[in-house]
């Protein structure tokens, strides 16, 4: 009996108090795990760049992770009373451990584009071959990345002070060994080794601070877009001759998301000569009301005519305005959109929805 109770605490103690312990150990590995997968998909990729400079890269993240460990005990004791006391005493015990890696793959086309031309800089110090220049331009995509821009500068954009980019991925000299499976299991046990089709690449101790950076730019690629351009929502109310005029006496209306930085009154961007009509028909009216004001001596007529001559006045200064700022020079660029209704197609069609589809422009 005495032998029964104290293997009973054991148990007990164990499973109350001593799981924490592999548990903690195997969630720091686990933890661990994740810079692994991602270097080790860098260093696979290296592999097949050195090898085709023009592959397909890929790479996925681990987003989410488990770690869990369950333990069972049980005894159970049957004495048996004789002649003399005995019995029989049964022992159960069982651990179960439980790891697991949600993981996620990057497709987008403009991600996988950046990470290609990053794995092009980097093998460009071994093989002598730079990442392409025209389809992707890969500068520009660097730029247009990291800054916004496609004429931006990388080192002196203040947000990016001191960061990891692109500008860190080209190296004087090679950094990793490139050679056969014999050679690269050779060199040390500590050396990180990649490989693609026969070819192998590893970095010994020298050249990890280059394999670093390398998977930091891309684990940038992989999680991060580039910055979205600042917005603002334009909506004017138009007049029969397509001119901006207040709500209650609009025959339509037209709305666009456009840059920060356009010019308001090109979202209302007319052909020319349909502009040279239009202006053609206020001069006729601007002239008519001012041949009425010389005639009428009544104080009211006379105030509500200026009223219009000034109104006709506002919209002839702002057709010759429009004449001088053109149609919008820029284009909206959303964050990874997808949907019909943004981008160069959602403005489009946010100016489409002027009422009616056509407004007739009066002839004088």
């Amino acid at each position: 009996m005495n032998l029964r109770n104290l293997f009973l605490c054991c148990v007990l103690c164990a499973a109350s108090g001593c799981t924490n312990v592999p548990l903690r150990k195997n969630s720091v590995k686990e933890a661990a795990t994740v810079g692994d997968i991602q270097t080790q998909q860098v260093l696979d990729n290296l592999a097949m760049f050195v090898c085709n400079p023009n592959a397909m890269p890929y790479f996925s993240f681990p987003n989410q992770s488990s770690a869990g460990i369950t333990d069972t005990g049980s005894a159970a004791a049957a004495p048996s009373f004789a002649r003399t006391v005995s019995g029989i005493l049964t022992l159960s015990l069982s651990r179960q451990a439980q790891e697991g890696f949600v993981v996620t793959p990057v497709n987008d086309p403009r991600k996988l584009e950046l990470m290609r031309c990053a794995y092009q800089k980097a093998v460009a110090s071994c093989c002598g071959r730079e990442p392409s220049t025209t389809c992707p331009d890969c500068q520009t995509r660097f730029k247009m990345f990291y800054t916004g821009d496609p004429n931006g500068d990388i080192r002196a954009n203040v947000n990016l002070s001191g960061a990891v980019t692109s500008e860190c991925l080209k190296s004087d000299h090679c950094w990793f060994h490139v050679g056969c499976e014999k050679c690269a299991h050779k060199c040390g046990t500590c050396d990180l080794i990649g490989h693609y089709c026969g070819v192998y690449v590893w970095v010994g101790p020298e050249g990890r601070d280059e394999l670093t950076k390398l998977t930091l730019a891309i684990l940038d690629f992989a999680y991060n877009s580039q910055p979205v351009q600042l917005t603002k929502q334009v909506v004017y109310y138009l007049d029969a001759y397509g001119l901006p005029t207040t709500q209650v006496t609009s025959v339509g209306m037209v709305t666009a998301t456009v840059g920060v930085t356009e010019q308001n009154q090109g979202l209302l961007n007319t052909p020319r000569p349909d502009e040279a009509r239009i202006e053609q028909a206020l001069d006729y009216r601007l002239r008519s009301i001012r041949e009425r004001l010389d005639a009428t001596k009544d104080a009211d007529e006379r105030t509500a005519l200026l009223g219009q001559q000034q109104l006709l006045q506002d919209k002839l200064d702002f057709l010759h305005e429009q004449l001088r700022v053109g149609g919008l020079k820029e284009q909206y660029h959303p964050s990874q959109a997808t949907s019909t209704g943004s981008g160069i197609l959602g403005l489009q069609q946010g100016l489409n929805i002027l009422a009616p589809p056509s407004a007739p422009v009066p002839q004088p």
